[in-house]
């Protein structure tokens, strides 16, 4: 019996780093969209997302099974739980990286190229963020997950610059300001985007020591 729930554990690890690599995939494609007028990246992006809620709802339904057959203990308990929560943030992860597709799709049909590196370096960290807290669930390392969390200064940071700049851009030149303000919401959507890592690697470290930290 006891066998059996590790396999079915190893498989919901297993899965969660499949809906983890799924939303990386996601933020490269979006950010691909902004500088590429080919709407099919777009929708490239949008197709992945969706297949993340049949993903979600997957993962949702294991972890229910898992608590309602077996018998877990306390730590086996911790972690089914977690991946309850983690899948939550993944798929608003998955929401945000739809938002700036569809975003994408309207800058580049109104001829809008978009080629900010900050922005571009907010979706890098981001995406990495997002394996890095997943490797710490499926790891059970308290320590990786810290390091997530540290990371994400560095996002607020650039959002801030990003945010800065493109404001300073408006300012001068009034014919930008609609692209700019559409730059701003899709730094902001990257920034939430960190933020639910920081959530993903806080429920990793849940499942190591058994308290809780304050979420996003």
């Amino acid at each position: 019996m006891r066998k059996n729930f590790d396999e079915e554990l190893l498989e919901l690890s297993t899965l969660l780093t499949e809906m983890g690599a799924a939303a990386e995939s996601a933020i490269d494609t979006v950010i691909a969209s902004l500088t590429d007028a080919n709407s099919e990246i777009a929708e490239k992006a949008l197709a992945i997302t969706k297949n993340m809620d049949q993903m979600e709802r997957d993962i949702e339904n294991r972890c229910l099974k898992l608590l309602l057959r077996q018998q877990p203990m306390a730590h086996d308990l911790r972690t089914v739980s977690a991946a309850l929560k983690m899948v939550t943030d993944l798929q608003r992860i998955g929401d945000q990286c739809a938002n700036i597709a569809e975003m994408s799709h309207l800058l580049t049909s109104r001829g809008g190229m978009v080629k900010h590196e900050e922005i571009r370096t907010m979706a890098q960290k981001a995406a990495s963020m997002v394996k890095q807290s997943i490797a710490a669930y499926v790891a059970h390392d308290a320590g990786a997950a810290a390091r997530v969390v540290e990371l994400d200064d560095e996002v607020d940071d650039l959002f801030l610059a990003v945010k800065g700049e493109l404001v300073e851009l408006m300012v001068k030149n009034r014919s930008q300001a609609d692209q700019a303000i559409d730059l701003i919401i899709i730094a902001k959507y990257l920034e939430r985007i960190a933020d639910h890592a920081v959530n993903i690697a806080q429920w990793a470290t849940y499942c190591v020591t058994g308290e809780i930290q304050p979420t996003n």
